[in-house]
């Protein structure tokens, strides 16, 4: 009888073991799974010598309160290596956590409740346990809640023009942030005011043109989390990183309209060594193509578009050309060609072209495509433009041209672009 107890209890320890065990593995593939988007929107840091949060927080462009929460950090204190996470200095993407509300949430990121679901355009307050909500960057955000309250016009001079005209140029125009209320800063506000109907264009800034350049700055734009990606979507939508610059840039062995270095030879390595295959094959065949214009900095896109809208007005700029960060330029995976046929010139006539035709035919074949499509304009929010080809990779490239769609519909991120829509808080 005392065996047959030992037996019994030896085999309860057993299966208990086994339950524990069952447990411990179910545990781990729970937390596996929730880490799941946490690798999406942090990375990791390991503490080095010197190191404070102040000067973490600094170097990430977050805060020490964030940085504290995220990492449920009791205080300040840090030890050498210490692995600590980092909100996404690029994706600038939220995961919502269990008793978080929107009230919060927009309270941690200097955001109004409004402000917050008007970026990532929800209807209600409600929220869920691991929804992914966008959260504007440090700098978008502090220019937006720094716009003065009251009636400026033209002939006014004080602290409160400048953070107008800091504005202002955030969004897209050229003005010296002087904090003189000229023509030019005039000027620029009532081109603002023609673009949305419940504005006076009247070139007087007050509380309603605040309000709406405050939502438009908001909505202008998600930066994307994945610059580095070859299908990385840049448009009015989705824009790249200010300090983006890519990596492995190198100037491609093709010719050129010019012999000099210029930063627009370059391109990323291997966009660059698919341009000259592109090039290569072309010259075989008898077609002369000839580079013109490939990577452009943000700085650069910047002062070509801000000198546009001031000259012939925001919405018409925005048709001929792109924001600063919201063009492909700056991917480095994009190239400009022309031929002499089209006069050396990027014009729609080069598409009519013995060699824009070619280029169209077989830009595929070598991963490149002809993003910005005749008919398709209101998808890329770009007039057909048969001379910038874009480099995707060779399989994405030819599913596209066979399925004659844009990166937008083959990424299913396809919304109606209308530069003139204002999306206004109610």
């Amino acid at each position: 009888m005392k065996i047959g107890l030992q037996k019994i209890v030896k085999c309860l320890v057993v299966l208990l073991v086994l339950v524990n065990i069952n447990i411990l593995n179910e545990d781990k593939v729970s937390a596996e799974n929730s880490d799941i988007n946490e690798v999406q929107l942090y990375s990791m840091y390991h503490v080095n010598p010197g190191d404070t949060l102040y000067l973490i927080a600094q170097k990430f462009d977050t805060s020490i309160e964030e940085l504290m929460r995220v990492n449920h950090l009791k205080n300040s204190l840090l030890m050498v290596g210490q692995p600590l996470k980092i909100p996404n200095e690029k994706g600038r993407y939220y995961l919502v956590q269990p008793n978080d509300t929107l009230y919060l949430i927009a309270g941690w990121f200097n955001l109004s409740v409004s402000q917050l679901k008007l970026v990532n355009k929800l209807t209600s307050n409600n929220i869920f346990v691991g929804q992914t909500l966008y959260i504007p960057d440090r700098e978008t955000v502090a220019i937006i809640n720094q716009l003065p309250i009251g009636l400026y016009k033209n002939g006014a001079d004080n602290r409160n023009i400048q953070l107008v005209q800091q504005a202002l140029n955030h969004y897209g125009y050229a003005l010296s942030e002087d904090g003189i209320y000229g023509w030019r800063t005039t000027k620029a506000i009532k081109d603002f005011q023609s673009q949305h109907g419940t504005l006076v264009n009247d070139g007087v800034y007050g509380p309603n043109t605040k309000k709406v350049l405050q939502q438009e700055i908001l909505t202008d734009k998600y930066i994307v989390s994945n610059p580095n990606d070859t299908l990385v979507l840049v448009n009015k939508e989705y824009g790249l990183p200010k300090d983006y610059v890519p990596n492995n840039l190198v100037v491609p062995n093709v010719k050129f309209l010019f012999n000099e270095y210029h930063p627009k030879k370059l391109m990323r390595k291997v966009a660059a060594d698919a341009l000259e295959l592109l090039f290569n094959q072309a010259q075989r065949e008898g077609i002369q193509l000839f580079a013109v214009s490939g990577y452009r900095s943000f700085e650069r896109q910047h002062w070509i578009f801000s000198s546009k809208a001031m000259d012939i007005g925001m919405w018409q700029a925005n048709t001929l050309s792109a924001k600063a960060g919201e063009s492909e330029h700056q991917t480095g995976l994009t190239m400009d060609v022309t031929s002499e046929s089209a006069n050396f010139q990027l014009t729609q006539g080069f598409g009519g072209t013995r060699e824009g035709k070619w280029l169209e035919k077989n830009a595929a074949k070598f991963g490149f495509i002809i993003h910005y499509l005749k008919g398709k304009e209101h998808i890329t929010g770009y007039e057909y433009e048969p001379w910038h080809i874009r480099y995707v990779g060779s399989r994405a490239a030819q599913q596209m041209m066979s399925n004659d769609i844009t990166l937008e519909e083959y990424l299913g991120k396809v919304g109606t672009i209308d530069t003139r829509q204002s999306c206004l808080i109610p």
